[in-house]
């Protein structure tokens, strides 16, 4: 029997106790780490170069659905995904090492394209997983491009418009996967666990 890929495990939620210890310290501390990415069903945590970005949503997987049919909100939901397929590219390669800001600037001239391929080949993404990457990167390209968002197809004969339930369910569904995968090469309660660590030596040698 074929072993399955990353995508397709369930990851291990976000510890909110961690979370709220973390953000109480850093809020109280005035201390940060360099750079963390925590997210969960419900949940985001991203802290870069000491500035924190949160959100907390009622439905699951909430933080990559956009509400209403627009191009500015379609684009962040995309600028959502590359963000995690990044990280998750991050986390395989640096692991915890301490080039994670050179990298990061490494990985802005990589382009997505090139990105799905690297999850594949890893096999860390089955092949449904890597064909709705491609789907949602050949809309983002198209809203990027189109005159007006009516145009952009998304389906056999359908239209982002007409078929934007849909588009949402497959975003949401991407986005659990993506978790899966993060979660595996970066386990996140581990990942907070260190961090709550660190910055408390840090405070304890003040």
């Amino acid at each position: 029997m074929e072993n399955k890929t990353s995508d397709l495990v369930e990851f291990e939620e976000p510890r909110g106790e961690l979370i709220f210890e973390l953000r109480k310290i850093m809020l109280d501390h005035k201390i940060w780490p360099s750079k963390l990415f925590i997210v969960g069903k419900k949940r985001y945590l991203l802290v870069y170069q000491n500035i924190t970005s949160e959100g907390n949503h009622v439905e699951d997987f909430g933080a990559i659905k956009p509400s209403h049919l627009k191009r500015g909100d379609v684009l962040d939901s995309f600028s959502k995904i590359e963000l995690i397929v990044s990280e998750i590219i991050e986390a395989k390669i640096v692991g915890e090492g301490k080039e994670k800001q050179k990298f990061s600037e490494l990985s802005e001239k990589i382009d997505l394209t090139q990105k799905i391929h690297l999850l594949k080949s890893w096999k860390l993404i089955g092949q449904e997983t890597f064909e709705l990457l491609h789907k949602m990167k050949a809309v983002r390209n198209l809203l990027a491009h189109s005159w007006h968002i009516k145009n952009v197809i998304y389906g056999k004969d359908k239209t982002l418009e007409t078929n934007f339930l849909k588009f949402q369910n497959d975003l949401k569904l991407i986005w659990n996967r993506l978790i899966n995968v993060y979660d595996s090469v970066r386990p996140q309660n581990k990942e907070l666990e260190k961090t709550l660590t660190e910055i408390k030596k840090v405070i304890s040698q003040k």
